[in-house]
């Protein structure tokens, strides 16, 4: 029944993009919308298909995009490229390129099938390249949120999703990376640090390959209500950890091989959206900005119960504990250039786990991020963060027996500082600046150097 439903659920998507109809309705209503992940900018007040030519360096392929659109297909291609390099500090000096692969297909069931409320999403993947942090700083978070343990080509998300009560509501099941929409803010987004993604004490779980995040995804169902503008709710269950070890966790998204399952829960509330903050237009023409404001609240567990990192029983047998951990993050646009899309927001996170299962016990980050940082370059940002990882009593002792002698403290440290420039449609060039303080608990501070070049194709 599992290869079963995989098989369906793979055929059914693939299967939507080969049946879309070479000639498509030309005008795009409001109710028929496709939002995108990837980005892509409105035409106009009344039509919302994307403006490749200002988005993607190959445009409109000749009218081909927007026929697939009108359609109900919205396909993006994006290629990002890092060199980092670690200058100073922890396990030696040296670099690696890592370079990352995205095709993504975005479905509207109720233009290509009558499918009222229907939509569904397929993301393939292929990573290339070294491993900066596993081969030269050994940061027990990482430095680059494209570097994984194994390089893989394949499948990264495939979901269906059903949107129910007026679209206050909606169910999604498939192939579901949980920190697609969970433990996120926005305006950390810019960082190349994988710790202002999911934060470092989830997505780790020792040697094993879990949860269902960047770059293995495992099957989950998630169900999201949207009450009023303001609020939201969200509960997904996902496969616990996808794989049995990380050096198999590249391809590998089986039931058998996995171990238990993983549920999550977030609430969520936006202050600007409740009308709480002063951020109206300060002109009488139409204001297309949306300012950043989340305050939100979370909670995980997994599912069955771990052996502690070192602790035993009078036998000598490990004992056992629930993995599980909560979270909290705030995130708001703190001032804004008037009548512009040039704004300074901040973000702060906390979170913690139970500290017995996990080397992290808790973590905590704080950054700026100033989108349009000077007049005319709107489409730019400048970043700023820092991030501190914890490690508890057991977790420490596991790394001190590893390395055969005392470790230098008790938690690692990160700042970063960033630049995102689009230097011309399609084409962003981004440097970036890392110091981390004890990496592994026991190396020299590292100094971390280099840049990203992505392309929107």
């Amino acid at each position: 029944m599992r290869a079963l439903y995989g098989a369906t659920l793979l055929a059914f998507l693939l299967g939507l993009s080969l049946a879309v109809p070479v000639a498509a309705a030309e005008e795009v209503t409001k109710d028929e919308e496709v939002n995108t992940d990837a980005g892509g900018s409105a035409a106009d007040a009344t039509d919302a298909t994307p403006n490749w030519q200002e988005t993607t360096l190959s445009g409109d392929w000749g009218g081909s995009r927007k026929r697939l659109y009108d359609a109900g297909v919205q396909a993006d291609l994006v290629y990002s490229a890092d060199y980092l390099r670690d200058t100073t500090g922890g396990l030696k000096r040296g670099g690696a390129y890592m370079g990352h692969f995205d095709l993504i297909l975005q479905f509207d069931g109720e233009k290509l099938v009558g499918w009222r409320g229907g939509s569904a999403y397929l993301q393939l993947i292929s990573n290339s390249g070294g491993r900066v942090n596993l081969n030269h700083v050994g940061s027990l978070m990482g430095v680059d949120n494209l570097e994984a343990p194994v390089n893989r080509t394949g499948i990264f998300k495939a979901w269906l999703q059903q949107s129910f009560l007026d679209d206050k509501a909606s169910l999604r099941v498939g192939l579901y990376p949980i920190d697609s929409e969970f433990y996120i803010t926005d305006s950390s987004g810019v960082f190349l640090h994988p710790s202002f993604g999911m934060a470092a004490e989830v997505a780790s779980f020792g040697s094993l390959a879990g949860p269902s995040i960047y770059p293995t995804s495992s099957y989950a169902a998630r169900l999201r209500i949207d009450p009023d503008p303001a609020w939201y709710a969200m509960v997904a269950v996902a496969r616990g950890i996808p794989s049995e070890r990380i050096a198999t966790a590249g391809p590998n998204v089986s039931w058998q091989k996995g171990t238990g399952s993983m549920l999550i829960g977030e609430v969520g509330f936006s202050p600007s959206k409740a009308g709480l903050l002063n951020d109206r237009p300060t002109s009488e023409e139409k204001d297309e900005f949306e300012p950043i404001s989340k305050l939100a609240l979370g909670l995980w567990r997994y599912s069955p119960r771990f052996p502690e990192l070192v602790a035993v029983d009078a036998g000598g047998e490990p004992l056992l504990a629930t993995h599980w951990g909560a979270y909290v993050l705030a995130e708001q646009t703190l001032w804004r250039v008037p009548e512009s899309n040039r704004d300074l927001a901040a973000f702060l996170r906390y979170g913690f786990t139970d500290g017995k299962t996990n080397t992290l016990d808790y973590s905590f980050s704080a950054g700026l991020s100033f989108r349009g940082p000077f007049a005319g370059r709107e489409k730019d940002t400048f970043g700023i963060a820092a991030t501190r990882a914890h490690v508890g009593p057991q977790g420490r002792a596991q790394l001190s027996d590893e390395l055969g002698e005392p470790l230098s403290s008790t938690a690692e440290m990160a700042v970063e500082m960033t630049y995102r420039a689009q230097l011309t449609p399609g084409v962003v060039l981004q440097p970036v600046v890392q110091r981390i303080f004890n990496p592994g608990l026991a190396l020299p501070n590292a100094t971390v150097a280099g840049v990203r070049l992505q392309l929107a194709l």
